[in-house]
């Protein structure tokens, strides 16, 4: 029998030392023992207070431990003010958008807030001792930040609050803005959504957004890209704004205020006269010019053109009494009256417009077409 004890012995002694794990105290001996190495660094009436500093910083890597949370990493000399409040805005805190820095350690990933709220030499021992905790137990809570690379797809923020999500990868996300605040859902291909917010210095909506690698991009008005980490909220880093291309509604408006302001140019309004002084003839052809000249310049001109083409329909001509309908039916630039574009296309249709009886069948009856006309789809 002592044999045996003996042996099980050997093999406890073995298995610990291959596993690389050596006897140890408590935790709260540990942190005492690597608190008395530096004392000796520090004036003897303040060993008090960085005593507590560092016992304190020490405790939040083995409480976020033992929550499975990141904790937020103390550091000396950061400027104020905090990066980021959970709750409401402390009141009276202002903020300015020229203050903005990063605030996320791209070596740890840790949110970065200013330590020293009793004393300096209490801010050096948390510093001290949450670096000493975290090289000792918490290299598990180390989430280096990827090197930061600027997204090439970015969408603009009306298209992204028109319903176009933000998508990286297996992640997407939405973002929402109130002045004062920023929050975003984010959600990864198969898990449940989670949810982030920040308090947010601009008190403009931002102009474009987009997700890169476990980074939010947002372009503010003042033409900052910011990056923010998706989980956190915090600045991972700022850059000069990139050019965008154009959303579909910004192209598209910018290309109704181009034909607009053609429409009303002094060289587009001069040939448009004299037109309309052909016109008064009362011939078809001329009227037709002048409806041609019109289409396509905007919402005004549109209405203008579509009296032309009723002038020349009422006249007979087939090519008319199809615009008209098809203007009809579709209320534009015109109110919707089916009844009367039907009346339109059948009087185009028995004038011999070729195109008249493929349209009435594709608008009131379904057809197709590539049915109609007998080529293949």
């Amino acid at each position: 029998m002592p044999y045996r004890k003996f042996s099980l012995g050997l093999f406890l002694l073995a298995v610990t030392v291959a596993c690389g794990r050596p006897q140890v105290g408590p935790w709260p001996q540990r942190v005492g023992q690597a608190m008395a190495e530096r004392l000796q660094e520090v004036p003897e009436a303040a060993r008090g207070e960085y005593g507590e500093g560092f016992t304190n910083g020490a405790t939040m890597i083995s409480e976020a431990l033992k929550a499975g949370v990141r904790p937020f990493r103390p550091v000396l000399d950061m400027p104020a003010p905090p990066p980021r409040f959970l709750g409401s805005v402390p009141e009276g805190v202002q903020f300015e958008a020229a203050r903005l820095a990063p605030e996320v350690d791209p070596a740890t990933g840790f949110l970065l807030v200013t330590s020293g709220a009793r004393s300096a030499f209490f801010a050096r021992g948390q510093v001290d001792g949450f670096d000493w905790a975290l090289a000792t137990i918490g290299q598990s809570l180390v989430r280096p930040i990827p090197h930061l690379v600027m997204p090439s797809r970015w969408i603009s923020w009306k298209e992204h609050q028109e319903g176009h999500n933000l998508d990286f990868g297996a992640w997407s996300a939405r973002v929402l803005w109130t002045p004062g605040q920023l929050a975003w859902s984010r959600k990864e291909r198969g898990f449940p959504s989670q949810r982030t917010w920040r308090s947010w210095a601009d008190a403009d909506a931002p102009r474009w957004v987009a997700l890169g690698e476990r980074a939010l991009w947002l372009e503010t008005a003042g033409g900052q890209a910011i990056a923010l980490d998706l989980e956190s909220g915090g600045i991972l880093g700022i850059r000069a704004a990139a050019a965008h291309e154009p959303s579909r509604e910004e192209s598209w408006e910018s290309y109704n205020q181009d034909v607009i302001k053609e429409f009303h140019s002094p060289e587009f309004q001069g040939g448009l006269a004299t037109l309309r002084t052909a016109a008064e003839s009362g011939r078809i052809p001329d009227l037709l010019a002048v409806a041609e000249y019109l289409h396509g310049m905007g919402d005004e001109a549109d209405r203008e053109a579509y009296d032309w083409n009723l002038k020349a329909a009422t006249k007979g001509n087939p090519e008319a009494m199809l615009k008209v309908g098809v203007c009809l039916f579709h209320g534009q630039p015109v109110p919707v009256d089916k009844v009367a574009a039907r009346q339109w296309l059948e009087r185009a249709k028995q004038a011999g417009e070729p195109h008249a009886a493929e349209i009435i069948q594709m608008l009131f009856e379904g057809g197709k077409p590539s049915q109609l006309s007998g080529t293949a789809d």
